[in-house]
């Protein structure tokens, strides 16, 4: 009977310490989330009559009408942000993991290669841009090249043909640094003794990277594919860089980026609220199913 009141009291700081604990994150919802969104959820289901603002689902039936137009913006914007995320998930985020399980192994100039890779994150964005584009100019180093080889030089960012291609290479060559940090940072944290055991075994580069590493860093890589997957239908190239309000004429369109140009350009403020609405609505619960995936996997991987 004596134990009662002290585990009534352990339990009660228990529950203490974690209503600190939740209080960060849910204040972090609170204000930089649904603060700061809360006018844009508002506006979603409000829309223009004349003078008036008027309560409704109208922005909902201009997007539905957009969705299946056949002459929409929408699904030009959305094949694009889908090749913007594709190249995210799919070529960098693998080109990374294998750059730096080679940059763990000490490779011969690892040093100066990881600094290579990393300097682009260093530098503005807004010089790196200049630089790209003065490299593949018609009067640039790209433009030489085409002349010495007998061809005619190409304006590849005023080409609906190849602007979309050339913003998509130029984010996938120098998205590397703040996967090469983190990734790099996991494989540091390797128990030396574990890849020892292993090589004693006889275990190949292969095997080691694909059975061995990438299980122990795996939190820090779901984690990264868990928010390639939040940022999913917002992933966009550095498009306000390259083009202003041509996007659209130059098939390089996003969906971040044809909100953007409603807003600035448009000065339309209701529709673009509702399909930001619709974009959280679909990408949350994929997220949240992409995360529980890879959950499971790792239990799968520990069993």
């Amino acid at each position: 009977m004596e134990s009662t009141p002290a585990k009534k009291k352990r339990d009660w700081g228990k529950t203490v310490f974690l209503c600190v604990i939740l209080s960060v994150p849910i204040s972090n919802f609170l204000v930089f989330w649904l603060y700061v969104n809360f006018d844009s959820i508002l506006m979603a289901f409000q829309y223009r009559e004349g003078k008036e603002i008027v309560w409704g689902m109208e922005n909902f039936t201009h997007l539905w009408k957009d969705m299946t137009s056949e002459y929409s913006t929408f699904w030009s914007a959305f094949r694009n942000t889908m090749l913007y995320f594709g190249a995210n998930l799919l070529v960098t985020l693998p080109i990374s993991l294998v750059l730096c399980y080679f940059f763990f192994k000490k490779i011969t100039g690892y040093k100066a290669f990881r600094f290579i890779f990393y300097l682009p994150s260093i530098l503005s964005a807004s010089a790196l841009v200049v630089i790209f584009r003065y490299m593949i100019a018609m009067n640039g180093i790209l433009g030489t090249l085409y002349e010495a080889a007998g061809k005619e030089p190409i304006s590849l960012l005023t080409s609906p043909d190849h602007a979309n291609w050339v913003i998509l290479f130029y984010t996938v060559m120098y998205s590397f640094g703040g996967n090469i940090i983190l990734l790099g940072g996991a494989m540091n944290h390797i128990d030396a003794s574990i890849l020892e055991a292993a090589e004693l075994d006889g275990c190949n580069m292969p095997t080691e990277m694909f059975q061995i590493v990438i299980p122990l860093i795996w939190p820090t890589l779901s984690t990264l594919i868990v928010f390639a997957f939040v940022g999913m239908l917002g992933s966009s190239g550095p498009l306000l860089l390259f083009v202003e309000q041509g996007a659209e004429g130059l098939n390089c369109n996003t969906l971040s980026y044809w909100i953007y140009t409603q807003v600035y350009y448009g000065g339309e403020y209701y529709y673009p609220s509702a399909i930001g609405l619709v974009m959280t609505a679909v990408g949350l619960p994929i997220a949240l199913g992409v995360k529980k995936l890879l959950g499971n996997a790792m239990e799968a991987v520990e069993m």
